[in-house]
């Protein structure tokens, strides 16, 4: 990599206003700390008046939006915002601390920090991303503002960088009305991706909001028995790739099949409908372009089955049954590009160990069960070795995205089981599982001594998904 002083004319040696436009249009805080760590100088540039200025996560910050509404010149670099419940169980924190002042607020008016929210919004120029999560919990200091919402999406309305929007498990509290054309949340527009996690919404504000949106890449929507799928039947969104229903009734279901078929562009679907209607949802010819799908095995059958899309180039599937008409629809498709599948039920560990000599270039695998004997295996009494064996015939899987293994191996207390596991599996890099005491998915990482010694293991929050993102 080039120093600063290696170039023809360095960089930090440019006009301040210049170097300030230049690394403005830099959206990575990754890209912006490589660049600073050339020399003192660009990392003068760089920190803190764009590290600390692209990511914002606060719960209630009042000091954090009264700096970001005084400093238009350093709140015009944030790119994403995310606004946490007072109990939300998110990510840390993260917001600007060198140049902010630490000195303790006087009682700040509840207006007042309002006001100051909405004019930094304002003042995010390169705004792109923003998620609102539990806005509505009862300790909220803001709860009982009746203009709170309404203020907050009359900034988001004017913004005219904004393409992600996110308002997770919440929407307006009662008593704040939302049933009205010029509402401004049904205003926001030229979004590529909107993820609405509440059934609960006015059906002709979201129609609004949606057909304001028609370049829409990513959407993720609830529907309920009042907000049914009709809301899609007007919509046209020529360049979606991921959809992600929620659905709670099986009136939806004709819609949602005619949305499908008439939006060939989907590559990832996640969609569950009523058990009772899913054998035969899906019509013929429907998501030529679709490469990961999760769904009921009934659907993921039906659509994988479909051979007038012989071209499908399928890499992820997700809730199959792993037994002999499953085996046969994946034997007649091509799986060429299938590196990741998801498994719902299995028939004993040896029907593991077969579809993994069939599937050998797996990388991501899920397999809830995996490690718990099943009915078939009851009286086989397999040892945790053999667990490790036949996962070892996945040559190539990388994460093991869910299993029962880790408990077991920890009930083992041996470190040369686990040293045992990532010696057979040699390209296993990260093994989810559910941790009982915690309530949360996690995933362990290995790490390998590069001389052969023993391996060792660390712990983080598990990947998400991009719906889960």
């Amino acid at each position: 990599m080039l120093l600063d002083d290696d170039l023809p004319f360095p960089f930090s040696r440019l006009p301040f206003d210049v170097t300030e436009l230049i690394l403005s249009r830099v959206d990575s805080r990754r890209d912006l700390i490589s660049f600073a760590a050339t020399s003192s100088e660009c990392k003068e540039l760089v920190v803190p008046r764009h590290s600390e200025y692209r990511e914002l996560r606060v719960r209630d910050k009042p000091e954090v939006w009264a700096h970001l509404c005084q400093r238009p010149d350093l709140a015009k670099n944030v790119r994403r915002v995310t606004i946490q419940g007072p109990t939300t169980k998110s990510k840390p924190e993260r917001y600007p601390t060198t140049l902010l002042d630490s000195t303790v607020l006087p009682e700040v008016d509840t207006a007042q920090t309002i006001a100051s929210i909405c004019q930094a919004l304002g003042n995010m120029e390169y705004l792109r991303s923003f998620t609102w999560i539990a806005a509505c919990t009862p300790t909220d200091p803001y709860v009982e503002s009746r203009h709170l919402y309404r203020d907050i999406f009359s900034a988001l309305k004017t913004s005219k960088s904004l393409c992600e929007f996110k308002m997770v498990d919440t929407m307006p509290s009662p008593g704040v009305s939302v049933e009205e054309e010029n509402y401004p949340l049904w205003h926001i527009a030229n979004l590529q991706s909107l993820f609405l996690g509440h059934s609960g919404w006015w059906r002709q504000g979201l129609e609004s909001l949606l057909t304001r949106s028609p370049n829409l890449q990513a959407l993720d929507i609830s529907l309920s028995l009042e907000l049914g799928a009709e809301v899609l039947a007007s919509c046209c969104f020529p360049q979606l790739r991921q959809l992600n229903l929620n659905t709670t009734s099986s009136n939806s279901t004709a819609d949602i099949v005619k949305f499908l078929q008439n939006h060939p562009t989907i590559q990832s679907l996640r969609w569950y409908p009523n058990a009772g209607l899913a054998n035969s949802v899906v019509g013929h010819g429907s998501l030529p372009n679709l490469k990961c799908l999760h769904s009921h095995h009934s659907v993921a059958s039906s659509i994988l089955a479909d051979l007038t899309v012989p071209n499908r180039t399928i890499e992820c599937v997700s809730q199959l049954s792993l037994d002999e008409p499953t085996l046969a629809i994946l034997d007649a498709i091509d799986t060429s590009h299938l590196r990741d599948i998801r498994i719902w039920r299995y028939s004993g560990l040896e029907s593991v160990g077969r579809f993994a000599e069939s599937f050998p270039s797996l990388t991501r695998l899920e397999i809830p069960k995996f490690g718990i004997p099943t009915r078939d295996d009851a009286q086989n009494d397999y040892t945790i070795d053999d667990y490790i064996l036949t996962l070892s015939k996945f040559r190539n899987l990388e994460y093991l995205v869910d299993s029962a293994l880790w408990p077991l191996l920890l009930l083992e207390d041996s470190p040369n089981k686990i040293n045992s596991l990532v010696c057979q599996c040699p390209n296993l890099q990260r093994l989810g599982y559910f941790d009982t005491n915690k309530l949360e998915y996690l995933d362990i990482v290995f790490h390998r001594d590069e001389h052969g010694g023993q391996a060792s293991w660390s712990e983080e929050a598990a990947e998400t998904e991009w719906y889960e993102a």
